[in-house]
């Protein structure tokens, strides 16, 4: 039974939803499948970031991107969106599809890239979005160059982990491989 006072709400403070089954460039982990489109366009899965494009994205979109996450938790509890087993929907996470990133979006720009990165230019690439009740993810890959016998190629290695907890208001940065374990991305064909 829907609520009309719910629905109303949902219809003023949420005019766009985004489908992800529809999101090319996005996989997810989650029964439910809808999330508020401001918050899906605060997300730059699906492309590269140099330098300069993700120290912008750090410095100035977080707190927009904390905006619309929260809104997203808000219209969570308003849809009253449930898991198959009837329990409320309250985290989702999205991440990068590997297909999408490596098979059509690499290949096109990988002379771009690979000279941005014999130029000293670090490139990264938005790999995993988690939203919960208690806190915010936000994890980067960065992109390398890795030489072998059959030549060179762009592999990705894991990165940085930054973590906003609702419950302190602040961003900690977290190293998630201290190895920096190469991965091609060849081999996810």
């Amino acid at each position: 039974m829907t609520n009309p006072l719910s629905d109303q709400l949902l219809r003023e403070n949420f005019p766009q939803i985004a489908d992800l089954r529809n999101q090319v460039h996005i996989s997810y982990w989650s029964d439910y499948h809808l999330i508020s489109q401001p918050l899906l366009d605060y997300l730059p899965f699906g492309r590269s970031l140099g330098p300069t494009t993700f120290y912008q994205y750090i410095d100035y979109q977080f707190n927009n991107l904390l905006i619309e996450a929260r809104r997203n938790l808000l219209f969570l509890s308003l849809s009253g969106t449930n898991h198959f087993n009837q329990t409320p929907v309250t985290q989702t996470t999205l991440f990068f599809d590997e297909t999408f990133f490596w098979h059509y979006y690499i290949p096109v720009r990988t002379r771009e890239i690979t000279e941005a990165i014999l130029q000293g230019n670090r490139i990264r690439f938005l790999s995993r979005f988690c939203l919960s009740q208690t806190q915010v993810e936000v994890e980067f890959n960065e992109i390398r160059l890795r030489t072998t016998e059959s030549g060179t190629q762009l592999v990705y290695c894991h990165s940085k982990e930054y973590t906003y907890k609702w419950s302190n208001s602040l961003w900690e940065v977290n190293i998630i491989n201290h190895e920096q374990a190469l991965v091609n991305p060849a081999n996810f064909s």
